[in-house]
């Protein structure tokens, strides 16, 4: 019976005309009676005559004003702060305009049967607001109180009871479609913990873990935080703790990407890898970057990759003078385009395809442009294809970076940047050597007298979420329900988000005076057959239950940890607390150039 009538209410929704009607008659209905009681109170007669005379005359202004306003238009059962607002905003100028009968009233003999007493208005304003808000909410009670039953959902908690966390319950309630019960907030402010919200309590994080997820039944939480408010540490700590109680987590996006300034349920999403394994990012000294790069002209090679493209998002908004993008992949190199041809409007910006290994096209494209500063990303980085096609590696990474370095040197290029890998750091693979002789060049090149270009060299590890990155690959094992496939449940890798990667080629470049290899504090390696498991858990499944993951062993040039440095390299710090400078022994450019040639 109770799921018939739930089902009645879900699917009808009360007309605005009659919800308008019924407002008008309860404000009129509310005069009336406010006269009567002050005739009670004051033992005074009843003025029906007067009172029916301006209910004729105060129904066409409360009308107009309505509409003019729209709180009848308003989903009763989803009743928000705006609809009462708009409830008293109608009152406050419908209550006004009785205000200006009274006053014609008292000044006219002619129309003294529009005196409405001062005290009858304030009275009747007070008490119909209260009246028209308060049926709303009582029906949203009702509604909520028969909509979500316990046996239809899935109890859930949300983290953060501030003004994101309050919205996000405001858009779950009002989706009568989503399951969910929401059994409490958890909030880290000491000053809301142990109240309530709307008749919700608010948890510590102590006692929502502590007993009450197990005791509340709770499935999911929903991370409700402004960004700022929340460091990556403490958001990936409260991820962890989720995980060991086997609680599913979603993430709130940022209320600058929310649709329209509104959210949807829809936007709801589950909680990325990225949020465990990311830091807080880079502080760039934006200012110094862009007094740098003013009126220059900028090429980045590789510019359609991940590496690359992030590259051009970051520099977008700084005041260079020409940007050139360069990539061989034409279909990236379009979509790349269209997404920043926004921001290029009055820019002089120029895409082009071309292959880095091809020296009279890269010739043309130097000659037309003179670049001042270049960001060479371009490389391939698949390290078991690679060990296939050794030459194809040599070719692009070491014969297109020396074609490039060349040029750089030939037209007096300002700085070069060169994005490296930790593969690079005593290769065990083709891709990693390749990698490794490229440094050893343009360091060579650095220590050159005759030239004036300065080699910068940058060395990170993993990216998340490029193309070679393993966490796609697991994404879309986890799409088809598996199995994850892990080459050894040793191997481990250091991992860094794309912006991260980039902020640190910006800086790199702009910091760097020649010959310098740039490296990241990248913290604790991950191991890769954990990152297996988190993200099986993090996507709502159980490990080895839901989906298996499989260990396929070593493929050729594989090792299981990752290096940053050398055994003849050694840290030196920067001013950038995050960024350190390998301390290396410089090679001779002529004995080099000479090896590489051959």
């Amino acid at each position: 019976m109770k799921e018939k009538i739930k089902n009645y209410f879900t699917s009808r929704f009360l007309p605005n005309g009659i919800v308008l009607f019924f407002d008008i008659v309860i404000v009129f209905i509310i005069l009336f009676l406010t006269y009567w009681l002050r005739a009670f109170f004051e033992y005074r007669s009843f003025p029906v005559q007067s009172v029916l005379l301006q209910i004729v005359f105060g129904v066409p202004l409360f009308l107009i004003v309505a509409l003019s306003i729209n709180p009848h238009k308003g989903i009763i059962r989803h009743t928000t702060v705006d609809d009462a607002i708009k409830i008293l905003l109608t009152h406050v100028i419908g209550s006004s305009g009785l205000l200006i009968f009274s006053i014609i009233g008292r000044s006219t003999s002619a129309a003294s049967f529009l005196i409405i007493p001062y005290s009858i208005i304030i009275v009747h304003f007070f008490i119909s607001t209260s009246f028209l808000i308060g049926y709303r909410l009582i029906i949203k009670s009702i509604y909520y109180r028969l909509t979500n039953e316990p046996m239809y959902g899935r109890n859930i908690l949300i983290y953060g009871a501030g003004s994101m966390g309050r919205t996000t319950r405001n858009v779950i309630e009002q989706d009568i479609n989503l399951k969910y019960n929401i059994k409490g907030f958890i909030d880290d402010n000491i000053q809301m913990q142990g109240k309530r919200i709307g008749g919700i309590q608010v948890f510590s994080n102590e006692v929502a873990f502590g007993k009450n997820v197990d005791k509340l039944k709770i499935k999911e939480i929903i991370l409700a935080i402004n960004e700022g408010s929340i460091s990556v540490e403490r958001k990936a700590d409260i991820i962890e703790r989720c995980l060991q109680k086997k609680i599913k987590v979603s993430d709130v996006p940022e209320s600058k990407e929310w649709i329209n300034g509104k959210l949807s349920t829809t936007q709801i999403k589950d909680v990325k890898i990225e949020d465990l394994l990311s830091r807080d990012a880079i502080q760039l000294d934006s200012d110094k970057i862009g007094k740098w790069l003013s009126g220059k002209t900028i090429l980045v090679t590789g510019a359609a990759g991940s590496i690359g493209s992030e590259i051009v998002r970051q520099i977008m908004g700084l005041n260079w003078k020409r940007l050139i993008l360069l990539d061989i992949a034409e279909s990236p190199l379009f979509v790349l385009q269209n997404e920043i041809l926004k921001f290029t409007v009055g820019k002089e910006v120029h895409f082009i395809v071309g292959d880095i290994r091809d020296t009279y096209r890269m010739q043309m494209v130097f000659k037309m442009h003179h670049p001042d500063i270049i960001y060479h990303a371009s490389a391939y980085k698949h390290v078991p294809l690679m060990e296939e096609f050794p030459y194809e590696a040599i070719k692009c990474n070491v014969g297109g970076l020396k074609i490039m370095a060349d040029l750089a040197v030939l037209y007096d290029v300002e700085k070069f940047v060169l994005v490296s890998t930790d593969k690079a750091v005593n290769p065990t693979n083709v891709m990693g050597a390749s990698k490794r002789i490229c440094e050893i060049y343009v360091q060579a090149l650095a220590q050159n007298k005759d030239v004036l270009t300065k080699f910068i060299i940058t060395r990170f590890g993993n990216v998340l979420g490029s193309s070679g990155s393993v966490i796609p690959l697991f994404k879309r094992q986890i799409e088809h329900k598996g199995p994850l496939t892990v080459t050894h449940k040793e191997i481990m890798r250091y991992f860094m988000t794309i912006p991260e990667a980039c902020q640190l080629v910006l800086e790199a470049g702009y910091m760097g005076n020649g010959g310098e290899i740039y490296i990241f504090d990248m913290g604790e390696p991950v191991k890769i057959y954990d990152l297996a498991i988190k993200m099986i858990q993090l996507s709502g499944y159980v490990p080895h239950k839901d989906i298996a993951i499989e260990v396929t062993g070593l493929r050729p040039g594989e090792k299981l940890f990752e290096e940053l440095l050398t055994g003849k390299e050694d840290l030196l710090p920067t001013h950038h607390k995050k960024i350190h400078i390998s301390k290396v022994q410089f090679d001779n450019y002529n004995e080099k150039h000479q090896k590489i040639v051959q």
